[in-house]
């Protein structure tokens, strides 16, 4: 029970007992005053009657007259019987009253009792006792009486009751409002979200008392901002390059790294390298300052085209004048339409001063498993190629697209139509081989043959052809299918493509397992791009699977920069670091130092951290060694198939 109520019904039942108990004394001592009352009415009315009637007694006796006395007294209704007596005790005359009380409750007669005594008087015949007269005063004037007060005396400490309950509830508000919002304020901090009571009460020891919560939550607010700044700074010092705020050359070679050799999303795209021809030539005759220009503007126009295009682009600064673009699961007809876009714009900037051009392009094809240095040295000829061509853009000789659009559009809709798939898992270890969950991958086997798809070339045809969110479904509603069946947690993984479209978020929550339990054992992974664009929505969806008990996990996390802001606001369960920080990161103290950094952030807000891709002995140990909570990689267990 909470401090409100219980300071509550504490002074309600004081206020309630006081109430009773005032209540109670007042009546009984009304009732107590009503019996004097009827005591002296009584004890006169018997004196003075009897001195009226005292020369109508004794030897003379005429009670007739006597009797007409009495009943004038009587009739007047006060008294309960009158008793006349000779001196013998004798009964000379007597009368009674049978009168009910109907406007008093028996109830209220039967709790206060009025017992009027009895008053005697002795009547003189001279010196000599002529009779007795007892009289007993009618309690009903006095019920009736006490009636009136009693109920008068309940409406005014009713009222009184009710006014003091008034003034403990505003009393109360005022001492547990400002609590409650510390306690409030107190949860959110231990969720490291510092937020701070706006309203400070006038009472000065409460206002001292949130005044001091607050100071406390902004000075861990700071503190927590700090150490999240440091780690942004650091990774924007080991990984961006200063002047155009893109990623530098180690950045981009642990990217292609991780896209090379990711067997979870065996990704496929385009390697393009840009040079800037003119650049030397522009800093040796007209400064840095025209050079950093030159460099400024190409970005700009790079900017333009990524912002505008739907494929997923990364742009980084390998060195001077060279920059990389890689454009992830996309086709060569997409690739060439964009890139003589850019060498358009490029000529559109190009001046007199740059007398070698503005720059020149040079493109590779890569795929999974393709090796780094290959993949760059063919960019680099064909960049070669390009630097003497009129067109100013170069493919590299590679490997060619295996099939048309058309072919996979009919491939994509038989699959879809089909509604079947198949599924790979590989756990997710603790460093005591306690597996967390299992990740679930998805393969889709070919009608015509007994072979499956290749995922590097099935994913980014359905990014292309518009399949994305149709394989979601297709892949979600086997594993809801399936769950019931299944006794160990499930990690899924969700496309930015989806999770951005509102339509899915409400398919996804409408066809979600009714049973609680089934619920418990789902892990959402989404990928960290998702948390830049469109968060508000995201996190909204986030909140409302965390309802119906589905744990969410952030992956590939600390490839965006701008995640880092919202990672405190959605709180996931696990982070998943990416992979490019996890390769040979023994021998990589940029790496570990980062990786440190993630998971000193990721403790400070109660999440767990997962580094995927672990493929030595040497890496698991030394994530060990910088407090990585699980591992995933052939190191720990590899894909296998579920039965």
């Amino acid at each position: 029970m909470s401090l409100s109520k219980q300071l509550s019904l504490s002074l309600a039942c004081i206020l309630l007992l006081v109430f009773a108990g005032t209540l109670w004394i007042n009546v009984n001592n009304t009732r107590d005053f009503i019996n004097l009352q009827l005591e002296s009415h009584a004890q006169d009315t018997a004196t003075s009657l009897g001195l009226s009637i005292s020369p109508y007694l004794g030897e003379s006796a005429d009670l007739p007259i006597v009797d007409t006395m009495l009943n004038a007294i009587f009739d007047r209704g006060y008294y309960q019987s009158i008793t006349l007596l000779d001196s013998e005790g004798k009964l000379l005359l007597e009368k009674h009253s049978d009168k009910t009380l109907d406007a008093v409750p028996q109830w209220f007669v039967s709790l206060f009792p009025l017992a009027p005594p009895k008053s005697q008087t002795e009547i003189n015949d001279g010196w000599s006792i002529a009779g007795t007269m007892t009289i007993v005063s009618d309690p009903g004037i006095g019920y009736m009486q006490l009636w009136h007060s009693s109920v008068q005396l309940f409406w005014m400490v009713s009222g009184i009751f009710i006014l003091a309950l008034v003034l403990v509830w505003a009393l109360l508000k005022v001492i547990t409002t400002p609590l409650l919002a510390v306690v409030n304020q107190a949860k959110a901090i231990s969720k490291k979200q510092f937020d701070t009571v706006k309203d400070i009460p006038k009472t000065p020891e409460l206002r001292i008392f949130v005044e001091a919560i607050n100071t406390m939550s902004n000075q861990l607010a700071k503190m927590f901002s700090q150490i999240t700044d440091q780690a942004e700074r650091y990774r924007q010092f080991a990984y961006t390059d200063g002047l155009t705020g893109k990623g530098n050359r180690r950045a981009f070679e642990l990217f292609m790294g991780r896209l090379l050799t990711d067997e979870e999303h065996r990704s496929h795209g385009y390697l393009a390298l840009v040079r800037l021809t003119s650049l030397a030539q522009v800093n040796a005759e007209f400064g840095f300052a025209s050079g950093d220009a030159y460099i400024k503007s190409v970005i700009e126009l790079i900017d333009n085209m990524v912002a505008t295009n739907p494929s997923q682009i990364s742009v980084y600064r390998l060195n001077g004048a060279d920059f990389a673009i890689v454009l992830e699961d996309t086709d060569k007809a997409t690739v060439t339409a964009t890139l003589h876009g850019l060498i358009s714009a490029f000529n559109g900037i190009e001046k007199s001063e740059f007398k070698l051009g503005t720059a020149h392009v040079g493109v590779a094809e890569f795929a999974f498993e393709n090796a780094y240095s290959v993949v760059l040295e063919q960019a680099d000829s064909a960049l070669a190629v390009a630097s003497m061509a009129n067109e100013k853009l170069q493919f590299a000789s590679g490997i060619e697209v295996s099939q048309g659009n058309e072919l996979w559009r009919d491939q994509l809709q038989t699959l879809i139509a089909k509604g079947q798939v198949e599924f790979v898992a590989q756990p997710l270890k603790s460093f005591s081989q306690t597996i967390i969950y299992r990740e679930w991958f998805a393969r889709f086997k070919q009608s015509d043959k007994d072979e499956y798809f290749p995922m590097a070339q099935l994913i980014p045809a359905s990014i292309r052809l518009d399949f994305s969110e149709k394989l979601d479904r297709l892949v979600l509603q086997n594993v809801f299918s399936q769950i019931a069946n299944t006794s160990h947690a499930i990690g899924l993984n969700v496309s930015r493509l989806s999770l951005s479209n509102p339509e899915f978020r409400t398919w996804f929550l409408k066809n979600l397992p009714q049973d609680s339990a089934q619920c418990a054992r789902l892990v959402l992974e989404i990928p960290e791009r998702a948390l830049v664009n469109d968060f508000e929505n995201l996190y909204l969806f986030v909140q409302s699977i965390r309802e119906q008990g589905i744990r969410v996990c952030v992956e590939h996390f600390g490839a965006q920069l701008a995640a880092f802001t919202h990672l405190r606001k959605i709180q996931p369960d696990f982070l998943k670091i990416d992979g490019r920080f996890t390769r040979n990161i023994q021998n990589e103290q940029d790496n570990q130092l980062f990786v440190q950094s993630l998971v000193s952030i990721a403790h400070g807000l109660n999440i767990k951290v997962i580094s995927e891709m672990v493929e030595t002995e040497a890496e698991a140990e030394c994530l060990k060694s910088l407090s990585v909570d699980y591992l995933q990689g052939y190191f720990v267990g590899k894909p296998v198939e579920l039965v």
